[in-house]
């Protein structure tokens, strides 16, 4: 999907559209049931359906008269609807319909900008997607570099940690800019081997379609940390920032496991951020909460200061017309023998939160890859409250 008004010819960007509005508008579920038109009409102009666009609106603050009325929205549907079957009848192409067009941009352009990832976005996605950094893939060391690049543009500082034949650790660190805590990041930029000849898409290239982006390793850890990447840049107030990104995660962290204990020893940080999140097929947010606890208690359920993250962050999930659940537990990783090298050097007291982009189709580390559109708006706004939660705690103002 384009997102884009000069892609139209006769696809199905604006069915895709307006699946994606009502979805958010009316809570339907965020499954990959694609809405037909006359779905979709019957959900927004319908005086219940007309009222949620309307709410939709004030949630993300678009003024309600942006909006056309329900009557004159009920007519743009008619007019498209009547076009599509007099082209189906005489077998022509929908080309810049006139009908189209004007339905996109009374309906579609006020909330696109809300619920989409901006070209920005998009094009560094494309471009970290396209580099091959499995393990024995021939853009690791240009991945390394390409990542290194753009956190120093950030203002970090890099530090690379290299052993002959295993993928480097970065590990970047950044002051505080106008805010008080500390948060660190943990993510890593490997990928396992694409197999083409099981892709419906090229594994290398970014494709959008039906909602979704598709590349080998957008959902682990691609995608998040593409999305992490350019949502910090654009903040100009930040906590303390340490960032840990390694190279060797698909192939179970050797590197990592040897050098996390000593440079994570006396790191102390308001929160831990895991690589990523998930959703549930119907939208709903995952957050995956804990504190620490020493050896006898194992995971703890998260503390008064960690619950009034909680709150925040399902206050940003229903703006997207979702729910959410907390789970006191770490992301699975139980796949590795040794299990997450992050994981298992936090100190006991540690806030630890998971939240991400991803849902129960991105088939982490199969053919078709794939991560839901919708998330990256809502993932970008997370990342905000994250900052100013931490702020807060570090300020004595909350928690």
């Amino acid at each position: 999907m384009s997102f884009n008004i000069s892609m139209f010819s006769g696809s199905t960007d604006l069915d895709d559209a307006m699946t994606l509005l009502a979805q958010t508008a009316m809570a339907l579920p965020r499954d990959s049931s694609r809405l037909t038109l006359e779905q979709a009409h019957e959900h927004c102009c319908s005086v219940e359906g007309y009222h949620q666009l309307l709410q939709t609106a004030e949630r993300f603050q678009i003024a309600p008269e942006t909006l056309l009325g329900r009557e004159q929205l009920d007519r743009l549907f008619r007019d498209e609807l009547l076009s599509r079957k007099a082209l189906r009848t005489h077998a022509a192409r929908n080309i810049y319909n006139s009908g189209k067009v004007a339905l996109w941009q009374a309906l579609w352009d006020p909330f696109k900008d809300k619920l989409l990832p901006n070209q920005a976005l998009l094009q560094t996605m494309a471009h970290f997607t396209a580099l091959d950094t499995s393990d024995s893939g021939s853009d690791v060391q240009t991945g390394v570099d390409w990542l290194v690049l753009q956190l120093e543009a950030m203002g970090f500082a890099v530090e690379t940690l290299t052993n002959q034949g295993h993928s480097p650790i970065l590990f970047a660190r950044r002051a505080a800019v106008g805010m008080q805590g500390h948060l660190v990041l943990y993510g890593h930029y490997d990928t396992v081997k694409p197999k083409s000849e099981r892709w419906e898409t090229e594994p290398l290239k970014l494709t959008i379609k039906d909602n979704r982006l598709y590349g080998c390793g957008i959902g682990d850890n691609k995608g998040a940390l593409a999305v992490r990447l350019q949502t910090i840049a654009g903040m100009d107030k930040a906590p303390a920032l340490t960032w840990i990104l390694q190279g060797e995660e698909e192939i179970a962290s050797p590197l990592a496991h040897q050098e996390f204990p000593s440079l994570l020893q006396g790191l102390e940080a308001t929160i831990w951020l895991e690589e990523t999140g998930y959703h549930d097929d119907d939208g709903t947010q995952r957050l995956l909460a804990r504190v620490i606890g020493n050896e006898q208690e194992g995971d703890l359920p998260p503390d008064r200061a960690l619950w009034t993250l909680i709150e925040s962050l399902a206050y940003d999930a229903a703006l997207w017309g979702v729910g959410y659940r907390v789970e006191s537990r770490s992301l699975n990783k139980d796949f590795f023998q040794n299990g997450c090298p992050f994981n298992k050097q936090l100190p006991t007291g540690a806030r630890y939160l998971a939240i991400g982009i991803n849902d129960p189709r991105s088939g982490i580390h199969k053919p078709n890859e794939s991560i839901p559109a919708w998330t990256i708006r809502l993932h970008q706004r997370q990342l905000t409250t994250l900052f100013e939660w931490t702020n807060r705690i570090a300020t004595g103002k909350s928690g």
